[in-house]
């Protein structure tokens, strides 16, 4: 059975196929966030045989040997059109075996601060569920 890359660091796989400007876009944008020199390894997984799969369908292609603690995942919510390109979000799900497989959005600036702490395991996944704005996306620890 096919699964994801092994390995560490994060891991952005596309579900959404609508808009190659955009998701050109967005890779390019992933790299360049490093707040307080943060640096995220992002690698993106870029094929069509994930278009519209559910977030358990993407946790099943996790390999057991993979160490990265969670999946961002740019789906249809990460290219809607009324969107600006600072405002994208990435859907984040929780890889953890022990937890009960919580997901929430979060702005493509933050997912550096998310990477550093999940894999430092100096967050837990639940602590950015609850701190999602009132809008249901995380925006980083200043909010922006």
């Amino acid at each position: 059975m096919y699964k994801l890359p092994e390995g560490t660091g994060a891991v952005v796989i596309r579900t959404d196929f609508t808009d190659e400007p955009a998701w050109d876009q967005l890779r390019a944008h992933l790299g360049s966030y490093a707040p307080e020199g943060l640096l995220v390894d992002v690698r993106t997984v870029d094929d069509p045989r994930h278009e519209g799969m559910t977030a358990a369908q993407l946790r099943s292609l996790v390999p057991d040997q993979a160490e990265y603690p969670y999946l961002a995942v740019a789906d249809s919510g990460t290219f809607a059109a009324c969107l600006a390109a600072r405002d994208r979000t990435l859907l984040v799900l929780d890889l953890d075996d022990e937890g009960p497989g919580e997901v929430f959005r979060a702005v493509v600036s933050s997912l550096a601060e998310i990477d550093a702490n999940l894999s430092l395991a100096n967050t837990d996944f639940g602590d950015y569920v609850e701190g999602v704005g009132h809008d249901g996306v995380y925006r980083g620890l200043d909010g922006g």
